[in-house]
């Protein structure tokens, strides 16, 4: 959770102003309640304005947030009004609060509330009449204020933790329909008058598709690189452009991009000439895994061919309590395999290409693989060696094409 600070009454205000419209004389009335209410209980908010919203699915299009136009549904709160009776006959006014996409169950209510049958939405003009609020204008600051406590609040359990870790925020109407309000939910039904807290809603089939899972939380990714470091940041920005296209208009930013920890090990190198020190490659790996750990890291990627040789030993340091390696040669080879290529060269260093005792993609050679020869192996590993001195002269590129 990134919570919002909070300020003064009068920094608020001044904020609020300059919010308004040259056509616009006075903060709204009850825009003026929720930012006193915010205020005196010391809840960080943030004031937004936006075109004119009425419901919740307007509001995923319209809140602004971030920088950013749009919210996912699960963050913009919903409250409704209901009015019953309980078993004395009673009038019980309930204001229930829930997730965007999510339905109220009014069974819940009428069993919480120990209420005689079902409550039902109130009307608008008894909305407006009684509690100065109307379709589209209900928070739970006003329905507190302006019924001096009266109303009972109930808020769905779902609305405590954050679906989404950042910003973990949510947003719904600040008193008027162009008026937006941004919040840690957490804090406001601590203290909110008379509430509780229940499981009271269920998620609106029909509205899956505003459900993103992707974009909720995303595992956090660990890289280890170093042979050469420049592999690593190319396997973080693939990373980070899968992201972007893979939410597309959901992509709001960095805080759209998955936690990545990266660990570039210079004594990767020696992976080089893994025949001769693979104890002293395996040693520098195990430090960077445990490191990995320390991060609370869930999945893992080497940026390296080479290192794959220690696939086993790997799996069995991290992958403990849901964690992952990812394997490049596995999936490589499965993507062959579903490809049904059955013809294919593999070019590289020898540890790699050869596909003897030392390559993690050995297992090609169950496939027609073109023999390469030992002078391309041999200029290969050189290159090899000038990619690892970051060289970037025409005469490595000539090397690459006489190959």
């Amino acid at each position: 959770m990134i919570q919002i600070e909070s300020f003064s009454l009068q920094t608020e205000l001044k904020k609020a102003r300059e919010l308004l419209k040259t056509s616009e004389g006075e903060i709204p009335t009850n825009v003026l309640k929720v930012i006193n209410f915010c205020c005196e209980r010391e809840i960080g908010f943030i004031l937004s304005r936006n075109i004119r919203v009425f419901s919740c699915k307007d509001a995923r299009s319209n809140r602004n947030r971030l920088g950013h136009t749009g919210i996912p549904l699960f963050d913009e709160f919903k409250s409704i009004v209901f009015v019953g009776k309980d078993t004395n006959g009673k009038e019980t006014i309930i204001a229930s609060h829930c997730r965007g996409h999510m339905n109220i169950i009014v069974e819940k209510l009428s069993e919480i509330c120990s209420l005689q049958g079902f409550p039902r939405i109130m009307e608008e003009e008894d909305l407006k009449r009684r509690f100065v609020m109307q379709f589209g204008t209900v928070n739970p600051m006003l329905a507190d204020l302006n019924s001096n406590g009266e109303i009972i609040n109930i808020f769905d359990a779902s609305l405590i933790k954050p679906i989404a870790q950042c910003p973990g925020t949510m947003m719904t109407n600040a008193g008027d329909h162009t008026w937006g309000i941004e919040f840690d939910p957490a804090l406001l039904v601590n203290i909110t008058r008379n509430s509780r807290v229940d499981n009271i809603a269920e998620n609106d089939k029909e509205l899956q598709y505003y459900e993103i899972p992707q974009s909720k939380n995303p595992k956090s990714i660990g890289i280890i690189t170093g042979n050469g470091p420049d592999s690593g940041i190319a396997l973080w920005n693939g990373i980070n452009s899968h992201f972007v296209e893979l939410l597309g208009d959901h992509f709001i930013g960095d805080i759209s991009l998955p936690k990545v920890s990266v660990i570039s090990l210079p004594a990767m190198g020696l992976s080089m000439e893994l025949d001769k020190r693979q104890q002293a490659t395996m040693a520098t790996i195990e430090e960077a895994i445990e490191k990995m750990h320390s991060n609370n890291i869930e999945l893992l990627a080497l940026a390296c061919h080479t290192t794959r040789y220690f696939t086993d030993k790997i799996r069995a340091l991290f992958e403990r309590d849901g964690k992952r390696f990812i394997s490049m040669p596995e999936t490589t080879i499965e993507y062959i395999k579903n490809k049904e290529v059955t013809n294919l060269a593999v070019i590289g260093i020898n540890y790699v290409a050869n596909l003897q005792e030392y390559s993690a993609y050995s297992e090609l050679k169950k496939i027609n693989v073109e023999r390469v020869s030992d002078e391309v192996f041999a200029k290969f590993h050189d290159i090899g060696y000038d990619v690892k001195k970051m060289k970037t002269s025409t005469q490595f590129f000539k090397n690459l094409r006489t190959c």
